[in-house]
């Protein structure tokens, strides 16, 4: 990739030899003119070789003065492209972006004014002049862009990393609030369950003594527990309703999980949107709809190039209306029916249901109707 040292050794390489192929015109000594030239090429190498290993401003700078002292004291009027170029170098190393440019465009016009060279001479400068501010905008928009992706590369590594964190808290927390819950379904059986099967036990017990002496007695205890376990019973099934999960809350859950995992993994933007008493949906309904989303989204994988994705689920007296839809432009107006698409309306037909396919310039749309019993 082209930067500013390198574009500072082409364009002194260019001005030495462009000026000395002039004096070969003017029938000077040829010897002379190679010796130069090799110097010069051995010098400004040196340079590229002191910027690319120890990167050494001081040593450069030292180099480009010698250059310079070379170039006045073997003539101006010879060597003057180069020593505008020499000085646009030197300018470049101490100044900063901002006065570069005034600067080096005063002491060009000055040096024309001061050593009036020939006009052949001023034409060569001139476009060394030209390429090397062309060139520098160039190279210096090109490291900015560069650094920008670099940064860029770097914070997507990190969101990548926060997400790969996040996705961890989350199954840590799942595993916690899941253990949490199991310890309290637990000590609420042995707090309120548990204490009364124990006293029926323990009566139950105490009726087998006193069964040979007390007939009455024992017949009393008996009743006792089996009152006992009747309340025990109570509550166990006054638990399990308390600690059901409503199907409704447990499907929509279900759905809200898959759609924003989807969101998150593919950045396709996903929603759900619901109307209607989302209890009158059965379990087999809600797995339909759930294994149906499964399918839709993975066809917006595969065949769409979907940005955005929508579940909308509508319930009604007695219809329940779903429909998958997307954004995706797809080729040809013909729907195709690969395997997913008959799976979904498979499923749909298992649960008494109608299933209806549409595309056009909005996208593709798969509608589900189901029946309320």
């Amino acid at each position: 990739m082209l930067d500013l040292p390198l574009l500072y050794l082409i364009t002194k390489l260019v001005a030495v030899v462009a000026s000395y192929m002039l004096m070969v015109d003017a029938k000077a000594d040829l010897v002379v003119i190679i010796i130069s030239v090799l110097s010069f090429a051995c010098v400004f190498v040196l340079e590229i070789l002191i910027d690319r290993l120890w990167k050494k401003k001081s040593l450069i700078l030292i180099t480009i003065s010698a250059s310079i002292i070379a170039c006045l004291y073997m003539g101006v009027d010879i060597l003057f492209s180069l020593l505008i170029v020499l000085l646009l170098q030197m300018f470049e190393l101490l100044l900063s972006k901002e006065m570069y440019y005034q600067i080096s465009i005063i002491t060009s016009i000055l040096l024309f004014f001061v050593y009036s060279p020939d006009i052949d001479i001023i034409i060569l400068s001139i476009c060394l002049i030209i390429m090397i501010i062309i060139s520098r905008i160039s190279i210096i928009r090109q490291e900015y862009f560069v650094h920008k992706n670099e940064n860029l590369q770097e914070k997507i590594m990190k969101l990548e990393s926060k997400v790969a964190d996040l996705n961890g808290l989350m199954k840590t927390l799942k595993t916690t609030a899941s253990l949490e819950e199991r310890n309290r379904i637990a000590a609420r059986i042995h707090d309120e369950i548990g204490h009364g099967i124990s006293g029926s036990i323990i009566l139950l017990e105490a009726a087998m003594l006193q069964m040979k002496d007390n007939h009455n007695k024992a017949t009393g205890t008996v009743e006792k527990a089996i009152i006992n376990l009747r309340e025990s019973v109570d509550e166990i099934r006054t638990a399990l309703r308390e600690e059901r999960i409503d199907k409704s809350l447990l499907g929509i859950h279900d759905i809200t999980s898959i759609l924003e995992e989807f969101k998150v993994k593919y950045n396709i933007n996903s929603k759900l949107k619901t109307t209607g008493d989302l209890t009158s949906i059965s379990l087999d309904i809600w797995a339909c709809i759930h294994d149906n989303l499964k399918e839709c989204l993975t066809n917006v994988l595969k065949h769409s190039n979907a940005t955005e994705f929508n579940l909308n689920i509508q319930v009604y007296n007695k219809i329940i209306k779903v429909e998958f839809r997307d954004n995706g432009r797809t080729s040809g107006q013909e729907i195709e029916k690969n395997l997913g698409l008959e799976a979904i309306e498979e499923r749909v037909v298992i649960c008494k249901g109608r299933c209806f396919f549409a595309k056009d310039e909005n996208g593709f749309c798969v509608t589900n109707i189901f029946t309320v019993a």
